[in-house]
């Protein structure tokens, strides 16, 4: 995966998980470098063939780039959240 494409799935998942009603703070974004660690894993399981000395920093590197875009994800998300509630306050 490009960083581009990290970053667009990101930001995706922030604006998903900064959606809903309930309070489920900013925890909840935990799941997306958990989720990219699993991935790297996996997709170093599946092409040994492409493993490098440097393959360790994936680990690293791949779950920055979308853990950034899921955390300015997330707060658009409730940036956008709370301004429509505060129309609907104001049109009352």
């Amino acid at each position: 995966m490009t960083i581009s494409m990290l970053l667009l799935c990101g930001a995706i998942a922030g604006l998903i998980l900064g959606s809903p009603r309930q309070r489920i703070g900013c925890f909840v974004l935990f799941v997306v470098p958990i989720a990219m660690v699993v991935y790297v894993s996996r997709w170093q399981a599946a092409h040994p063939e492409n493993i490098r000395s440097t393959s360790g920093l994936d680990f690293i590197f791949v779950p920055l780039w979308p853990s950034l875009a899921a955390l300015a994800g997330f707060y658009v998300a409730r940036a956008l959240r709370a301004s429509i509630v505060r129309r609907r306050g104001d049109d009352s």
